[in-house]
């Protein structure tokens, strides 16, 4: 029997994300695709984003942690790559202690930029690391466009690391893809409101609050051994002015909760957040997850009672207008 194969396309990068600051920065800075860099990059878990980090006059797009503390600076652009990203990358630099990973994303490298990569790596102290990164995105047929991340530039240390990497990270992997896996299966006992579809492969899984740029997050982060459920707003045209208006419900909204809550705008990023955490709980513990999916699931439902109707309600802002992006 011939089986029919589909052929790869690719898909312009502005038909999947129309800004490159204001659709590829916040889908980039998500968790889950966060994680993808990362997988693809083998640098473990990545936290604490935030996105747009102000340098003097101008702004880091994604500035990250990973699981060593160590800062990650990702720089991502359109088009072909260019001297004034470069420049932004070597002022934050500039001063800075402790280990860096750069990450350089652009749709095309010169070759010029990718030799540049090459010598930061070659002459630059320890503790400097520098990635150069092409982003594409393909499709079969019909189907939705999938990302893809080819690295053209490395450290000098890459490959030899790679294989240890690749062993960590996919044991992380197993744990999370596990734990999401036995949650879904604890919320259809339960006949709850929520589906985990797919394999997620990071800390945290968003479910849809029926709003654009509105979600319930579950997170269970072993980095910090925090479990956390959140609302969050992630539309960068939208989210602060979505915050302000569901916080001026705080009093109310805590009440219904039955406990004080975490209200944190954060300026410095494009996220916005309502959230409730512990650390009561080992999470790599797995006798314990029943304990800890149960507590997940009574936020989730508290926070689907208290903020759906009235994230529903609120006076969305025009998001279809793009602001100038940050140089």
């Amino acid at each position: 029997m011939t089986v029919a194969l589909g052929r790869l396309e690719p898909v312009p990068l502005r038909d999947v994300w129309a800004h490159e600051a204001n659709d590829f920065t916040p889908w980039l800075a998500s968790s889950e695709n966060l994680m993808l860099l990362a997988e693809t990059l083998h640098l473990g878990e990545l936290n604490d984003q935030r996105t747009e980090v102000s340098v003097g006059s101008f702004y880091i797009d994604i500035l990250a942690k990973d699981d060593e503390g160590g800062a990650v600076v990702i720089e991502n652009q359109f088009g072909p790559t260019d001297h004034t990203h470069l420049g932004q990358i070597m002022t934050y630099l500039a001063g800075q202690e402790g280990h860096v990973t750069v990450v350089w994303i652009a749709e095309a490298f010169r070759e010029e930029h990718r030799a540049a990569i090459d010598w930061f790596n070659a002459s630059t102290i320890d503790g400097f690391d520098f990635f150069a990164v092409e982003v594409e995105a393909w499709k079969i047929g019909a189907s939705a466009p999938a990302p893809r991340f080819n690295v053209v530039g490395k450290p000098n240390s890459w490959s030899r690391s790679v294989s240890r990497a690749t062993r960590v990270g996919d044991e992380l992997q197993s744990q999370y893809s596990a734990y999401w896996a036995e949650f879904d299966a604890f919320l259809k006992a339960k006949a709850a409101p929520f589906t985990v579809t797919g394999n997620p492969l990071s800390w945290s899984y968003s479910f849809p609050l029926g709003v654009p740029g509105a979600w319930l997050l579950a997170s269970a982060a072993r980095g910090n051994n925090r479990l956390a459920v959140e609302l969050q707003f992630t539309n960068k045209a939208t989210s602060k002015a979505l915050f302000d208006q569901i916080q001026q419900d705080q009093l109310a909204i805590e009440k219904e909760i039955g406990e004080p809550l975490e209200w944190l705008r954060q300026d410095d990023n494009i996220l916005s957040r309502v959230a409730i955490a512990t650390k009561t709980f080992d999470l790599s513990d797995r006798e314990q997850w029943p304990k800890q999916q149960a507590w997940l699931l009574d936020y989730l439902l508290k926070f689907k009672a208290v903020f759906q109707d009235r994230v529903k309600a609120l006076s969305l802002p025009d998001a279809t207008a793009e602001p100038e992006a940050a140089e």
